[in-house]
């Protein structure tokens, strides 16, 4: 019954995706890309991290929701930005952005809790670690199908690597690893003597006027001699809507794979967010790939 009835919230948020209003083809995600949000201009989410832009290049994101037990901050800079080019190779002709994310968490709060009420996870004999955890990642991101005058650009393509591990203060830890893939396994993992290191690729497109669909595979191991390794892949439909196309609606699955802790096999999950974006300054600025947008609206930007 739990399973039908998650299936059917997944299918009636979909079909509102599909019978949103008339709007012009929707603008691509910024957040998995190296691209990052306008300056002076906020995204809220429910579950994905909230982001706002704190100059042309940078944004800084929070995921407070979805990591409630998890202090956590980060921030993204974009270094360049290539316009394409008329004449030469497929790169040349091609617009590239490359940026930088880096975040730092403490997910001690997280184990602690999981130590007071699922002792059977973390026995109540173990010391908790005092950790804090850095991610670092580069990011470039590709328009595969170049914008013309006649229509936009299309297949947003973003490559991925990045490394995560983890610094321990005080008292030495005695705790196991969570062996449930439910309970952020790399986050308990990387409170090892180890590192998680990962690659991954995302494609955003455009479907439809309404609609885009955004795929992604990633693959992680847990060491560099891929001591345990999970593959995951994601797989969202999303679109904007409102009066000022400023809230975006996405529903999709996530689906993992792997030997993490030897007993893990494939796992699938649904994923449901919501993101409100607005704006601290009425003004016009310059869209991600150089034509104009308003500040206050959320129009399509390639």
């Amino acid at each position: 019954m739990k399973h039908a009835a998650t299936k059917h919230i997944i299918l009636l948020f979909l079909l509102v995706i599909a019978s949103g209003v008339a709007m012009a083809q929707p603008e691509f995600q910024t957040r998995p890309t190296a691209c990052t949000i306008d300056k002076h201009r906020f995204e809220l989410s429910l579950f994905a991290p909230s982001r706002y832009g704190i100059g042309e290049k940078t944004e800084i994101f929070t995921d407070v929701l979805g990591d409630i037990m998890i202090p956590n901050v980060g921030l993204k800079h974009r270094w360049f930005t290539k316009p394409a080019e008329d004449d030469g190779g497929f790169l040349r002709t091609r617009e590239l952005h490359f940026a930088t994310v880096h975040n730092i968490d403490y997910p001690g709060i997280f184990f602690k809790g999981v130590q007071k009420y699922k002792p059977s996870y973390i026995p109540d004999t173990c010391t908790v670690p005092s950790v804090i955890t850095l991610r670092n990642e580069a990011r470039l991101t590709i328009m595969l199908k170049k914008r013309t005058n006649c229509e936009p650009g299309n297949f947003l393509l973003t490559l991925r690597a990045g490394i995560k591990n983890s610094f321990k203060v005080g008292k030495e830890a005695t705790m196991p690893p969570i062996d449930r893939h439910t309970l952020w396994y790399r986050e308990s993992v990387v409170c090892l003597d180890t590192i998680v290191w990962f690659v991954g690729a995302d494609l955003d497109i455009h479907i439809s006027g309404k609609l885009n669909l955004l795929v992604d595979a990633d693959f992680y191991s847990v060491d560099w001699n891929v001591k345990d390794w999970s593959g995951e892949h994601k797989l969202f439909v999303y679109g904007y809507f409102g009066y000022k196309q400023n809230i975006m609606l996405q529903g999709g699955v996530k689906l993992m794979y792997g030997t993490v802790f030897g007993d893990m096999k494939f796992h699938a999950l649904p994923m449901l967010d919501v993101s409100y974006f607005f704006s601290l300054k009425k003004k016009r600025d310059k869209g991600l790939f150089g034509n104009d947008i308003s500040m206050l609206t959320h129009k399509h930007r390639f």
